[in-house]
């Protein structure tokens, strides 16, 4: 079943449906091996949930802030070129894409108010990453330090951020605690497994 805007529970609002819309055009085009339903489980469980988890946790949270996270890992594409950003610009508003703009360097934030939309983002975004990749992983592969990795610098990062908004705070550390006893898990299983011998090398009969 494909992904309907209409069935994620956010408000109608237009701009968020176009957001939404590009990112799973995104997806649809470089993720395309994972076919609609999976990509549409992706919407729901990675963009649309990030957007709601800033809606539910942060009172004065803004139109843009949500943009961004419905538009995922097509964020960078408002600003891929000037045409394609005059084009963003009339869609989704000048601040959206300048907020855009301040996520790749943060020097270009334009006030305090977009500062912290871009802490809620990355929060409610690690959020997301810890759930797919961390919490309730149950089989050790070989990016398994990679997320270590991940984690380890998604917390150095909220470390740095974090108290502007408590309720949102509290999500991330339980995600991030979650995910930690998770890697953990597999690492103790991991040493505790017998290690195999390794074959004796072939040798071919004289």
């Amino acid at each position: 079943m494909p992904f309907e805007y209409d069935k994620t529970g956010l408000p109608m609002n237009d701009r968020w449906r176009v957001a939404a819309a590009i990112c799973n055009k995104w997806l649809d085009d470089n993720m395309s091996m994972f076919g609609p339903e999976r990509i549409a489980n992706f919407m729901h469980n990675q963009p649309v949930a990030a957007a709601k988890r800033v809606m539910d946790n942060c009172d004065d949270w803004s139109e843009e802030s949500v943009t961004l996270l419905l538009l995922g890992p097509a964020k960078g594409t408002l600003v891929a070129n000037e045409k394609v950003e005059e084009v963003a610009r009339n869609i989704f508003g000048d601040r959206a894409v300048d907020l855009v703009h301040a996520m790749q360097d943060p020097a270009k934030a334009l006030d305090d108010a977009m500062v912290r939309d871009m802490n809620r983002i990355f929060i409610a975004e690690g959020v997301s990453t810890m759930t797919d990749q961390m919490i309730g992983r149950e089989k050790m592969d070989r990016f398994h330090d990679t997320r270590w990795n991940i984690l380890n610098d998604l917390e150095e990062t909220f470390a740095a951020i974090k108290g502007q908004d408590p309720k949102l705070d509290t999500v991330f550390e339980e995600a991030a605690q979650k995910s930690r006893e998770s890697l953990d898990a597999l690492d103790r299983a991991a040493a505790a497994s017998p290690k195999k011998s390794p074959k004796p090398p072939f040798k071919p009969h004289p």
